[in-house]
């Protein structure tokens, strides 16, 4: 049994998504929440997240508090999560930017990495240690992949429960968000795959999985400078004549994933002839320009099929992307519809076509 704390889980977790919830209301739930803020904090942990997550359902679907407790004097950390569920992170974001001034919580986003890497966890009577986990680090199209293998022998009945709670227990290693956005396929193995790969512990999987992330991926998080580095592809669609060609920024991958540049922004326009084309290509030039010299977001990839031009840029702030390029568009006459924005923070559009360039 590894050493350090016990976590302890009640299976199956609560659902605290009320069918009959209203409406999401975020401003209604940090007001009942303020209004009732002393009472919570004089809670056992486990009443406080109950009866907090009790309050929050009625007003916002699908994310969960947490709170830590301070040491005497301090802070209780509130935490919103999204239970690794990225088409919530939004919410999360949203939630945690509308919270009030509070006199005895601070409010973060996303369950952080465990600081105390060696803990167990236990659900029912079935017990498991970050000891009892073995992990190895590979390549998922720019994600990082995981193979996982027990260090001790599982019952068969329960070998799927064991992998969910390992699940649980990869996800306060790593930390709900790296978790969600960093990691792609998550192997259980029985034996040794790649005899070259590099097997830790759980407990020593963050310092490997950031090595990883950096050296072998080469994931840096510096923002390319000077001339950017193409790559073309030309796809061929099934049962169809119809062709595209996608441009590639591979010099884009050195930012991909970083957690200020999430949200694909896209510029799409109409090409009809050469003259179009050659327009569209200087305006989406000119919106890199202005998006890049600031750092506010990088162009991944160009798409050219059925008549039309899609640019996608990653950004952090689309509001203020939007406001940063909107004097070049009004100047060259394009529509405020050609501009879309998803939020992307795997960027999963650009490595759609990525994994294809080697």
């Amino acid at each position: 049994m590894g050493a350090g704390r016990l976590l302890e889980y009640w299976a199956p977790f609560p659902d605290f998504r009320d069918p009959m919830a209203l409406p999401c209301d975020i401003h209604a739930f940090w007001q009942a929440y303020s209004a009732s803020e002393a009472e919570f904090t004089s809670l056992a942990s486990a009443e406080h997240v109950e009866r907090g997550n009790e309050l929050l359902a009625r007003h916002v679907d699908g994310l969960g508090l947490e709170v830590q407790k301070a040491s005497a004097g301090g802070a209780i950390d509130l935490i919103v999560t999204a239970h690794g569920d990225i088409a919530k992170f939004p919410l999360v974001g949203q939630l945690v930017a509308a919270a009030p001034p509070l006199k005895f919580h601070r409010v973060r986003a996303f369950r952080e990495r465990d600081l105390q890497p060696e803990f167990s966890i236990k659900m029912g009577d079935f017990e498991l240690a970050t000891s009892d986990l073995l992990v190895s680090c590979g390549d998922d199209g720019g994600r990082v992949a995981l193979e996982v293998r027990f260090d001790r022998e599982i019952p068969h009945d329960l070998q799927d429960h064991a992998r969910h709670m390992a699940h649980l227990m990869l996800d306060h290693v790593l930390g709900e968000y790296d978790f969600a956005v960093k990691v792609g396929t998550v192997d259980f193995v029985d034996d040794v795959r790649d005899l070259e790969a590099t097997w830790v512990p759980l407990s020593a999987l963050a310092p490997l999985f950031d090595s990883y992330w950096r050296d072998v991926l080469r994931h840096t998080g510096d923002f390319p400078d000077g001339e950017h580095e193409w790559s073309g592809l030309t796809l061929k669609y099934k049962d169809s004549d119809e062709t595209a060609v996608v441009t590639l920024n591979l010099s884009a991958h050195a930012v991909a994933m970083r957690a200020d540049l999430v949200h694909a922004l896209t510029l799409d326009l109409p090409v009809f002839d050469r003259d179009s084309l050659s327009a569209a290509h200087a305006v989406q030039d000119q919106v890199a320009t202005v998006l890049e010299l600031p750092r506010l977001g990088i162009l991944a990839h160009v798409l050219m099929r059925g008549g039309r031009r899609l640019a996608v840029y990653y950004v952090g702030d689309p509001v203020q992307a939007r406001e940063a390029v909107a004097p070049l568009l009004a100047r060259e006459g394009v529509a405020g519809d050609a501009v879309s924005v998803d939020f992307d923070p795997s960027w999963s559009r650009y490595y759609e076509f990525a994994v294809h360039t080697g």
